[in-house]
């Protein structure tokens, strides 16, 4: 288990470094630093159906609405947030729960969420859960990089010792990469990253 003192320093390290991950680089919502590191964030799945439900609820709750959601209550914008909590299988009290952003994005890269860099994120955010969904949406043209390989011969001068210059019939061979289209599976990609009230600062 990693220490505070040990993710706080991975942090520094990358913000200095300039690594990232494709969750911080496709993250919105509260800016890292806002909360602090937590130790035990928990990385967990949920169906993509029950997001993307609660989603589409949302979104026709919003498009019904003739006030807009700027304008909505503080007691709308919970019934929202309780809707969206449910869709991730958070059963805390939507007011006890701050939603500090999300992540979203389609690639036809290989992603795992076991290599510790969804966690490591989500912590540095401050968030107690980061749920996550992924769902097939279908084929799309890719380009990668195939090797092609290329052999012959070729004459090739030498100076002798004694000055004269001699010619060999010698082989060669090298290898050179051509970008080609493929067809590659894509997959759409959802986080969101959820924070516990803890400090009644955390609403300010």
């Amino acid at each position: 288990m990693k220490s505070l003192l040990t993710l706080t320093l991975c942090v520094l390290g990358c913000t200095l470094g300039g690594c990232s991950s494709l969750w911080q680089d496709h993250y919105t919502g509260a800016p890292i630093g806002r909360f602090e590191a937590v130790e035990n964030t928990r990385v967990r799945e949920v169906p993509w159906q029950r997001i993307d439900d609660a989603l589409y609820e949302i979104d026709i709750n919003r498009a019904s609405s003739d006030i807009h959601f700027d304008d909505w209550s503080d007691e709308q914008k919970l019934e929202e947030q309780a809707t969206l909590l449910r869709g991730l299988q958070i059963s805390e009290d939507p007011r006890d729960v701050i939603v500090l952003g999300r992540s979203s994005f389609h690639t036809t890269d290989r992603v795992s969420v076991r290599d510790d860099s969804l966690h490591d994120f989500a912590s540095s955010l401050g968030a107690d859960y980061a749920i996550w969904s992924s769902e097939f949406v279908g084929k799309t043209d890719k380009v990668i990089d195939k090797p092609v390989y290329e052999h012959g011969y070729q004459w090739n001068s030498y100076r002798s010792s004694s000055g004269k210059y001699q010619h060999r019939y010698e082989p060669w061979h090298r290898t050179v990469y051509v970008p080609v289209v493929v067809q590659a599976d894509e997959f759409a990609w959802l986080v969101y990253y959820i924070r516990l009230k803890d400090d009644p600062h955390d609403f300010e």
